[in-house]
């Protein structure tokens, strides 16, 4: 016997409702409830089971789509970056979107590419130490290696080298001029080399052109007065004006040129007078203009900050005429006494009032390092 819930009635247990009240019985209307909940799994369970499907598929999608933006992110940049030349960091970018992408053939091969290029890269900073070092041989050796190999490649990232590669070029260039200038002297050699280096755009290249610059200069001045002390006069001015093509308004020469022409001119004038004396047996009288015109106030030689010895001195007419065209000849002692230069030099300006002063000097470039001394052996000059 059971007793109904509700009015307390007893009842059989096999009754689903109270046969007093009519209302069902507890146990009864959970059973119930168990039967609507099992008639209804059967179709909530496929709806939650896609639904759940659903959003993982979505997520997976979304992270996947997320992680295909930041790999093609990575290659854009790393494309960028590898034509600014920025190899390393190409690489780095690259291998990161390898990681998340490793079955993408192209990242593969664009990866290969830049380890490639980072290869080439490194033998071209090789062959910059080895310029730097004075290796040239096989700096050019090398260097030749890397142009041959880059031509046989088609690849539009090797093409970001060809910069680097013209600067070592043209930086082997530079240096084989620079070693080379030690043995020209001639200039129109010289002026080749000016040629070659207007050629190149290196910051170094103006050095060196100063160099050559400073030799044309020199080795200008040094045969224009050879020229000059055999009185052939027109041909030193032709040999400045050959310095002037290349190294145009350069003091130096312009006021060597300038001198030579006043030298000529005196040396005509010279002439010319020495004619019209030997037929006035008068001026032939004046000795002492002629052999006692001159005092030695100061004469040296002396070292200067460069290593180059300059010879030079001050003199000052006791003449009692205007004398002119003054070479003063010496002789240039080791620390032996033995002479290894007879050298004359001129005397400015080229005319000297009576009691004025003048002065010389001449500098000496290819002088062995040594202790020297001069000595005056003789004095030339014109009495007006």
């Amino acid at each position: 016997m059971i007793e109904c819930p509700h009015c307390k009635h007893g009842m059989t247990e096999s009754s689903r409702y109270c046969s007093q009240c009519g209302k069902p019985l507890k146990g009864e209307e959970k059973q119930d409830i168990r039967r609507l909940l099992k008639s209804k799994l059967p179709v909530l369970t496929p709806v939650m089971v896609l639904i759940v499907m659903g959003a993982a598929l979505y997520f997976v999608y979304a992270h996947e789509q997320q992680v295909n933006k930041e790999v093609r992110a990575m290659k854009k940049e790393a494309e960028e970056v590898a034509l600014a030349g920025e190899y390393r960091e190409a690489e780095t970018l690259l291998a990161n979107a390898v990681d998340q992408r490793p079955h993408v053939d192209a990242l593969q091969e664009e990866l290969l590419n830049i380890q490639i290029a980072l290869t080439w890269d490194r033998k071209l900073n090789e062959v910059h130490t080895l310029l730097e070092e004075g290796s040239l041989s096989k700096a050019s050796e090398q260097l030749n290696a890397i142009e041959k190999e880059l031509q046989e490649k088609d690849s539009q990232l090797l093409l970001t080298l060809v910069p680097k590669l013209n600067e070592m070029d043209s930086l082997m260039t530079l240096k084989e001029v620079n070693q080379e200038l030690s043995k020209v002297t001639d200039v129109e050699e010289l002026a080749a080399k000016l040629n070659t280096l207007s050629q190149l755009n290196l910051e170094e290249a103006s050095k060196v052109r100063e160099k050559i610059h400073e030799k044309i200069v020199n080795q200008s001045t040094k045969k224009a007065e050879e020229a000059a002390n055999e009185k052939r006069y027109t041909e030193a001015v032709a040999i400045v004006d050959q310095g002037l093509q290349y190294v145009s308004n350069d003091e130096k020469l312009i006021q060597l040129k300038e001198r030579i022409q006043q030298e000529k001119q005196a040396f005509e004038q010279a002439e010319q007078q020495r004619m019209e004396r030997a037929m006035q047996q008068a001026a032939e009288d004046e000795l002492v203009n002629e052999t006692e015109a001159l005092k030695v106030l100061d004469f040296n030689i002396t070292k200067d900050e460069f290593g180059d010895y300059k010879v030079s001195g001050e003199l000052e007419s006791v003449a009692t005429q205007i004398i002119s065209t003054i070479t003063v000849k010496y002789d240039i002692l080791n620390a032996d006494g033995k002479v290894v230069r007879s050298e004359s030099a001129k005397v400015y300006p080229l005319y000297l009032n009576p009691g004025k002063k003048g002065s010389f000097e001449k500098v000496y470039y290819e002088l062995e390092e040594g202790e020297y001394s001069v000595e005056m052996t003789e004095m030339e000059w014109l009495v007006e």
